[in-house]
């Protein structure tokens, strides 16, 4: 029986605090929640594609784009702090480039054999309640990878 609630942030923050080397996961949880962040009708004009020292880095081919979203960097942070905990991000920078989601993909479509695991760690009983299969999958990955450090 759930005695206390943790929100999400606590936890993901807890996970990161055991790192040394955090850049890749914090780049991937903002990318990852960046849809959410800022709306259907611009999440495919934009992309985050860095987070560093707590700064968010978004790119646009849009100038004019570039230069209203900069209006609206602290409603930004304020949802990203909503998602991720107070200090993932401090700063949105953006800048103007083109989108790498335009581009073909790199890959052959093949993917690489899936990693084999000595032994799986035992899941926590929440994971049972996330609803979104990706989300689901994408968490199970991380806590294996996490506890596969320890």
């Amino acid at each position: 029986m759930i005695k206390q609630i943790t929100p999400l942030t606590e936890i993901v923050q807890g996970f990161l605090r055991g790192w040394s080397d955090k850049a890749h996961i914090k780049t991937g949880l903002a990318c990852y929640y960046w849809p959410r962040v800022i709306g259907d009708a611009l999440k495919d004009k934009t992309e985050v594609y860095r987070v560093r020292n707590g700064i968010l880095w978004v790119r646009t081919p849009d100038p004019a784009l570039a230069h209203n979203l900069t209006f609206f960097k602290n409603e930004i942070i304020a949802k990203y702090r909503c998602f991720l905990g107070k200090n993932f991000v401090r700063s949105v920078r953006i800048t103007i480039g083109a989108l790498t989601t335009d581009a073909e993909p790199k890959t052959t479509g093949k993917t690489g054999p899936e990693p084999v695991r000595v032994h799986d760690p035992p899941l926590p009983n929440a994971v049972e309640i996330i609803k979104d299969p990706t989300l689901k999958q994408a968490f199970i990955r991380f806590y294996c990878a996490h506890q596969g450090r320890k």
